[in-house]
């Protein structure tokens, strides 16, 4: 399969626009899980992806990739170079914290999606929708790894051949 040097505009807009949707309907399934009135968990769950997609992942993986100051599959490599020095992560850290965020990323609301449930008969459809997206999501991100030039060595990679 091809890789790219610089992936293309429309596979960047693509990845993120699937992965903002993705994480929206997340947080509106959590949404009936209130303290107070407040959507706490649906909350915590946006601030905590934010935080840990947009700078911690992007400090500890995207500051060792190849694609680091470049246009990767999401375009992160771009925005840890502008946020982090090359290789000032711990790429070992990282990759633990990927599996530890991608697994609350999909899991958070396939789970505590239930109670919601229960609370808000209406969270169902949008349970339902999550549940169907979660594949696709994995699909493309295994998509993105076929086509990215570290996939032999990254230890990420949904692709790299087993020694």
């Amino acid at each position: 399969m091809k890789t790219y040097e610089s992936y293309p505009w429309w596979w960047i807009v693509g990845q993120n626009a699937a992965l903002v949707i993705y994480f929206t309907i997340g947080y509106l399934v959590l949404s009936p899980l209130k303290i107070s009135n407040f959507p706490l968990v649906s909350v915590a769950y946006i601030l905590f992806l934010y935080v840990m997609i947009i700078f911690v992942l992007r400090k500890h993986l995207c500051t060792h990739c190849y694609y680091y100051g470049k246009w990767c599959s999401t375009g992160w490599g771009k925005l840890s170079s502008i946020l982090f020095k090359e290789k000032s992560g711990d790429y070992q850290l990282g990759v633990k914290l990927a599996g530890i965020t991608w697994g609350i990323a999909a899991g958070l609301p396939l789970l505590l999606g239930i109670l919601a449930i229960a609370l808000e008969k209406r969270v169902l459809l949008l349970w339902i929708l999550f549940t169907m997206l979660t594949p696709p999501v994995i699909y493309f991100h295994k998509l993105s790894c076929k086509t990215c030039r570290m996939r032999d060595r990254c230890p990420a990679s949904m692709v790299r051949k087993s020694s």
